[in-house]
């Protein structure tokens, strides 16, 4: 229970609040909203590369018209600072729609649900989604777990860990330290272990089998020979080289690849929606064709496009992605209990920080915790409903604003606020989400699903 009932006021104009979370009115609702389709996420991907479109192609045509007019390099450092502020919100859109991906909510279609969530989304972020929905559904299934939820052991093996609660001022202080570009570029790098060639930190790995690293390190190496052939090529200059030579590379990789053991990709007992094998096929696929066209339009062009590209997609990854990703994930699950309705919260801001901080349905985490299959675009709906559900709203944390209230008079906890302990829920309970597996093929289901169980009675006896 929190502190101040106040701070559960629904987001719409209220009404009788009486059932309960079973009752089967709220069920057939949950079922309407559950409902996704194969069109409307489209929208959220062409609004994300159209903003990148006008950002980046602003940024390089600002960038060539300054130098045309022989001005100082200085005066595009503001353009690109912004710039790169711009982008890494942008990546972090494209995070989110991959987390929709994950749970299979992105599109309809299986295939298509993992075919765009990794072209669109996870490739052009160095990763993929099925490494992803690894961690991602272990965090659901355990969350808040210390043992278990792969979240907080990224946390910690990147030194972002923060034992909650804690002060406003030692909370302060620890963004401010995120700050610091060194900090932000080992949170990816670790994140990184996790996102895009699978951990060991992970309760889905199969039992008894070494993991193997052979697959990425042959990747690796393929990634490595193919960026110093395109840069001695580009600086060559001779176009027959630069067709012929990159293809022969990526036959070979083909080859390499579809004849590698398949005891040498990751091993999981979740099995991915497309096989290791292809995925991986796919993502050197798209990183060659990545790092060919930045050496052609350098040939064409005699402006080093590799520059351009590290500094308005690399250096935001590496800064401000990172830096929004942790004042989200810092803030989503700390302080949180392992309670189904007290694990985390609901975080109502302004546009820009939910499109910067909280992207696609971020903001809305406690009902996606609760109804992970319930689509982004309809959770602001789902907490609606749950809101006039006593059993939820008389234990739901609703926070609005960051780090002042977004008007005078607010009731709401902001979330400066609730990382104090004066809002460290005790409600005792350990909440295992079992049906976030439901939607893949699982081998060994029943021994997973055991763990589950035995946990739950181990709270319960406590």
């Amino acid at each position: 229970m929190q502190p101040n009932p106040a701070t559960h006021a629904p987001t719409s104009a209220p009404t009788a609040r009486e059932g309960t979370l079973r009752d089967p009115a709220l069920i057939a609702t949950i079922q309407h909203l559950r409902q996704t389709d194969n069109l409307t996420n489209w929208w959220f991907i062409l609004r994300t590369y159209a903003v990148l479109a006008v950002v980046i192609g602003g940024t390089l045509a600002a960038s060539v018209a300054m130098n045309q007019a022989g001005w100082s390099a200085w005066w595009q450092v503001p353009i690109y600072a912004i710039a790169i502020v711009i982008v890494g919100a942008c990546q972090h859109q494209l995070s989110g729609l991959a987390h929709e991906g994950v749970h299979h909510t992105l599109f309809k279609h299986r295939k298509l649900n993992d075919l765009a969530s990794d072209w669109f989304c996870m490739f052009p972020l160095f990763s993929s989604t099925h490494h992803y929905r690894l961690q991602h559904l272990a965090h659901h299934q355990f969350v808040n777990d210390p043992d278990r939820d792969p979240d907080i052991s990224q946390l910690k093996s990147s030194g972002h860990w923060l034992g909650f609660p804690v002060s406003k001022r030692e909370f302060v202080r620890t963004i401010l330290k995120q700050m610091w570009v060194p900090n932000l570029i080992r949170f990816m790098r670790i994140r990184a272990q996790y996102n895009a060639t699978g951990t060991d930190q992970n309760p889905y790995l199969r039992k008894g089998v070494k993991p193997s690293k052979v697959a990425v390190r042959i990747g690796v190496l393929y990634i490595l020979i193919m960026v110093i052939s395109l840069t001695v090529l580009t600086i060559v200059g001779n176009p027959l080289l630069l067709a012929v030579i990159p293809g022969v590379l990526w036959l070979g990789m083909i080859a390499i690849f579809s004849r590698l053991p398949a005891d040498k990709f990751h091993q999981s007992r979740v099995h991915p929606v497309i096989s290791l094998r292809v995925m991986t096929l796919m993502r050197l696929t798209f990183i060659t064709a990545l790092f060919a066209s930045l050496a052609w339009i350098t040939l064409l062009t005699g402006r080093w496009a590799a520059l351009d590209f590290f500094l308005l997609w690399v250096v935001p990854i590496m800064t401000s992605f990172a830096f929004f990703m942790i004042l989200r994930q810092l803030v989503q699950h700390g302080n949180g209990d392992r309670g189904w309705t007290t694990n985390t919260r609901t975080f109502l801001q302004n546009p820009l920080v939910r499109y910067a901080v909280f992207p696609m349905g971020q903001d809305y985490h406690l009902p996606h915790h609760m109804y992970a299959s319930v689509p982004h675009f309809r959770l602001a709906k789902l907490h609606d409903a749950l809101m006039q559900i006593p059993e939820y709203s008389d234990e739901a944390t609703v926070v609005e604003g960051y780090f002042r209230p977004r008007y005078a008079g607010q009731v709401n906890p902001t979330v400066l606020d609730i990382v104090t302990p004066e809002y460290a829920p005790h409600s005792g309970q350990v909440f295992v989400d079992d049906s976030v597996l439901e939607q893949d093929e699982v081998e060994d289901k029943e021994q997973i699903l055991k763990v589950g169980e035995e946990l739950r009675q181990t709270a319960t006896k406590e």
